[in-house]
This record gives structure tokens, sequence and C-alpha cells, in this order.
């Protein structure tokens, strides 16, 4: 009997703890308060993101032909569909968004969230997509096109144009031991080269002559209200740019013009002096320079290629030290490398799709790694990789709650305090997006 008691006495000692424990658990988790209103309150600047403005429509598809995610994270857009694989957090955000009203999505439900994003959108592209970004707390997004968004407001929406094209003005096919997917988008950017010298009426002889249709697409660039320039190789070539031989290059550039150009290696030489090129051009006209880096939805992306260690090759070059460069996605899976690049004074890097493809417990870790470094944060800012509604308002949330647990955790270490704190967010919020793209 006494036993009997002890046990109950037992239990009930544990649910008064857990109790009182509770709260005190809540309290822990906000006890910073000026800090978190003030990340909760405060408007990002998204430094990198893929607007898709208008309805969209959700459908099962395979390879994901189930409903049901086998781990709480969004996937990837696969053969340009949405794929109608929800998790809790896609399903939060099209609560917000669109108002859906269900806790869950399944297959019979599509037809009614199709009619809720079609009412949505009613009302326009430019108003709609400025009420997501209303809704998601971003106050400006930077979009990464062929074209600007000229439906889109542009008071809101900066363009960040590929140069990826210029670095290839000749076609894959006569090349030897490149790949299928490889010698395609060297034809589609060889395509645009020469569709685009005929538009400017320059007839391209020789390097030089190249040289200065380049500068004349920048400048144009520039002319459209441009804010960076966006280079997306790492998903089809290495990111070490190398410094060659401007006469050797020419031999290279002439043998390409004659259709004789059948060495990758030798294409890379071309290359490489094409983008240290822009690099220098894009210095000169106060444009900084986007990498993409690390992983990446493309199958035949290696990593290794995409390393952002391999930037070094630029970074550590005087000769681009008026050229300021961002490092996208952190260069996840390889973000723990990046912090003595970020010693550079024209190195930067922003976490977009870390903050809606992995958990923010995760992404807290790195923002938290990288600001005990001395320095870094100057060099952190925000972007969202968002298309589809939904990934803006995730990565927001995420990315929310991530800098309060990071910046909370250098409060609790003795590191700052919550005056400082409250600096950091704001420099990663919006203020080192401001400073580096000329916004004010």
């Amino acid at each position: 009997m006494k036993k009997s008691n002890r046990r109950k006495n037992s239990v009930w000692l544990a649910l008064a703890l857990f109790l009182i424990m509770f709260p005190l658990f809540s309290q822990t988790a906000r006890k910073h308060a000026r800090l978190f209103e003030f990340i909760k309150n405060t408007l990002f600047i998204d430094v990198h993101s893929h607007p898709i403005a208008g309805h969209i429509e959700y459908q099962a598809k395979d390879p994901y032909p189930t409903l049901e995610p086998p781990i709480n994270r969004p996937f990837w857009p696969l053969k340009k569909e949405r794929i109608a694989v929800f998790d809790s957090l896609q399903v939060k955000a099209l609560r917000e968004i669109y108002e859906y009203q269900k806790k869950n999505v399944t297959e019979n439900d599509l037809t009614e969230l199709g009619e809720l994003s079609q009412e949505f959108w009613n009302a326009g592209k430019k108003k709609g997509f400025n009420q997501i970004l209303d809704i998601c707390g971003i106050e400006k997004v930077f979009s990464n096109s062929a074209f600007p968004k000229k439906d889109l407001d542009p008071g809101r929406v900066f363009w960040v144009p590929f140069v990826d094209f210029l670095l290839y003005p000749f076609k894959g096919s006569e090349l030897r031991a490149i790949s299928p997917e490889l010698q395609r988008n060297l034809d589609y950017s060889s395509q645009n080269v020469w569709e685009l010298s005929e538009k400017y009426n320059l007839k391209i002889e020789e390097l030089t002559s190249y040289l200065s249709f380049i500068d004349k697409v920048l400048d144009d660039f520039l002319g459209d209200r441009a804010v960076a320039l966006k280079v997306a190789s790492g998903y089809v070539r290495t990111l070490w740019f190398e410094e060659q031989n401007r006469n050797e290059v020419a031999f290279v550039f002439e043998e390409g013009l004659k259709g004789k150009l059948a060495s990758w290696r030798r294409y890379k030489k071309l290359q490489d002096f094409i983008a240290r090129y822009i690099f220098r051009k894009a210095g000169a006209l106060k444009l900084p320079v986007h990498f993409h880096t690390g992983f990446g939805a493309v199958a035949g992306l290696k990593n290794l290629d995409s390393n952002p260690l391999n930037l070094e090759s630029v970074f550590s070059d005087i000769r681009f030290q008026e050229t300021q460069f961002l490092i996208l996605h952190g260069g996840y899976p390889s973000w723990d490398t990046l912090k003595p690049i970020l010693e550079k004074r024209n190195a930067y890097v922003e976490f977009s799709a870390i903050n809606w493809f992995t958990f923010e417990h995760e992404l807290a870790k790195i923002l938290h790694d990288w600001l005990c470094y001395p320095g870094a944060s100057e060099k952190i800012m925000f972007g969202s990789d968002g298309g589809a509604p939904v990934f803006f308002w995730i990565a927001a949330q995420n990315s929310r709650e991530a800098l309060y647990r990071a910046l909370a955790k250098l409060i609790d270490r003795g590191i700052i305090d919550e005056e400082k704190a409250v600096m950091i967010a704001e420099r990663i919020m919006r203020k080192n997006a401001i400073r580096l793209h000329h916004l004010d």
C-alpha cells in the first residue's frame, strides 16, 4: 500500500513539475523579448529568388505519386510542374497565403486549393505578388531571370540577369567526351549569344570584338536597372576560374569560329578568360556578382565543382579588389568551409534554399557557427530562392526562427548582449544587402 501511495505521489510530483516548468521552457525560448520582437517585425531584403507570379495548378506527379512525404520538407519542382507533396510547413503557408482552411492536403483537396489560388491571383500578378511579400514580411526581392519581370512592381522586384551564356559562345556538338546535358547547355547558350549579336548588329570576328559585345550586353543590363549579375555555371563546370594568357585564348576563340574547337580543356581556358573579364567589368559597373554554389536541382551537378572554395581563384586575386562577390546558398553542404573566405574583403554569403530545405535548428547552427567568426555579421544576408509563394513564406519563417536561436545562443554564452544582437539581426535581414547592392 505504501509503495502504491509513493508511486501515486511520484506521478503527481512529476505532473506538478511539468506544469511548473512548461511555462519556463516557453519563456526561455523567447526570453530575449526585444530581439524576438525585432526579428518578428523587421522586413527582409531578399537577395535571391525566382518569382513565379500567377495561378499554379497543383498536381500529383511521379516520382512522388503519394501525398505523404518521407521527411518533413518541401520537394523540388520537376519538369516545371508543381508536385502535390505537402508537409506541415507548406500547409501552414497555404493557410496564410490562400486562406486554406484544412490541416493537410490530399489529392481530393487539389481542386479546392486550385480555386483558392485562382481567386487570390484574380487581382493581377503585380498586386498579388506584392501581397505575397507583405504576408511573408519581405520588403524587396531580387529576381534571377533572363529578362526583367516587367509584370511585377519595379519598386519591390529588382533584376539580377544571368551572364553564363556569355561564357559559352560556341556549341558543344564539336566537343569530345562531354555529357549530353552539358552539350545541350552549351548549344543553348551559343544560340543566345549569336542571336543577341545580330540584334545588336555587331559582327564578331575575333576575341576583341567579342569582348566589345560583352561590354555592350553588360552596359545594357545596367541600363535596365540590374542590381547584380548571376553566375550559375557551378551546375555544369568547376567554379575555379584560372588566369589565362590572352594570346592563347585568342587562338582558342579562332578555333571556335572555324568550328574546330574539339577539346573541353581548351574551351575551359576561353570560359575562364571571359568570366574573369566579366568580373572585372562588373566591378567597374559596381554590380556585385552572385554565384550559385553547393547543392542544386540538377542531376549532373557535382558538389566538388560547385564548392565555394573554388572561388578563391577570384576572391584572392587583387585584380578583383573592386568587384564584390556573393556566395549563394551558403555553399551547402560545404557551409562550414566559408568562415576564412568571409575574411576576404570582397566576399559575402547568403543562405537561401537552406532555409526551406533544412530544419530551422540546422540553419540556426549554421548561422551561429558563421557568427562566431570575427566580422562575419557584416557579410551575411537573407535570400529565399523562392519560386512558388509557399517557398517565400517557409524561407522567411524558418529564417526568423533560426536567426533568433543563433543570436540568443550568443547572448546566453555572454559573447554579445541583446543590443548587439538586434544590430546584427538588422544587418543580416536587410542592411548588408542594402549596402552591398547600393539600394540606399
